[in-house]
């Protein structure tokens, strides 16, 4: 019995278990001449996900994989709105069109002219937009002390996007975790389809989840100039605080589709 349990202690300890992950970065964000510290905090567990982003605006993206909701709060604005399963099978370019159709029917035919010629239009637009997909470089670096590859996030011939991305076990996940974050790459892949530009604070930490490689830097761009850089400064297996994931009292709640006071 004695040995099994050494055996049983030996095995733990050559096998780091995948837990809770938290990291830290720092950096600068750029509005045209206008530079300013810049800083975030990523915190995984399974079934939840907190970036906290703050620089030229503050905000974070609350995401909760059993409640199927994501929350992107405004700590500027003292407002948030939130993006559950119904939004997200809406945002589809078959529901949108779906859900757009039936308030055409409910119109009069008066106004039906023009509003379906908006939204052939609109959904014109989207359909012609680029998805995301990376590309693996072979630039490989040692940033913080962690040997990573760079990545490009890229839409057509636009960088939107670049990690350096590490296999270092200290970075290690469980798939329960790893599906997590898929979970909510899903809802915001969605909601970057109906806005034709999205702020930094929705694009950085985006990655290829589904190959090994945690990010160490992570940097967004527009139009060819950077306009964000965040890079690793800490890493801790301590469960996140509760008051991470919770809004504020007093921030109201907003509907992306109505405007506020919904």
């Amino acid at each position: 019995m004695r040995q099994k349990s050494l055996l049983l202690a030996l095995i733990c300890a050559a096998t780091p278990v995948a837990a809770q992950l938290t990291t830290t970065y720092a950096g600068v964000q750029r509005d045209g001449d206008k530079e300013v510290p810049a800083s975030a905090v990523v915190a995984i567990e399974n079934g939840r996900i907190a970036m906290i982003l703050k620089g030229l605006r503050s905000a974070r993206m609350l995401f909760d994989s059993k409640s199927q909701v994501l929350r992107i709060v405004s700590d500027d604005d003292k407002s948030y709105f939130d993006l559950d399963k119904d939004w997200r099978k809406n945002a589809d370019p078959s529901g949108m069109m779906a859900n757009m159709q039936k308030q055409l029917d409910a119109m009069p035919q008066a106004q039906r002219a023009m509003a379906e010629q908006m939204m052939k239009s609109a959904m014109g637009s989207m359909s012609q937009r680029p998805q995301l997909e990376y590309v693996w470089t072979q630039d490989r670096q040692t940033i913080a002390g962690y040997e990573c590859t760079r990545v490009e996030g890229m839409r057509g011939s636009e960088k939107v996007t670049e990690y350096c991305g590490t296999t270092s076990s200290d970075f290690r996940m469980s798939d329960a975790e790893r599906q997590t974050i898929l979970d909510m790459q899903g809802y915001l892949r969605n909601f970057m389809i109906m806005v034709k530009s999205s702020d930094d604070a929705t694009r950085a930490f985006q990655w290829d989840t589904k190959t090994d490689g945690y990010p160490v830097v992570s940097r967004c761009f527009n139009n060819g100039k950077m306009t964000l850089e965040l890079t690793l400064q800490s890493l801790s297996r301590k469960p996140p605080s509760e008051d991470m994931f919770a809004v504020p009292s007093g921030f109201k709640k907003m509907d992306i589709m109505k405007g506020p006071g919904a």
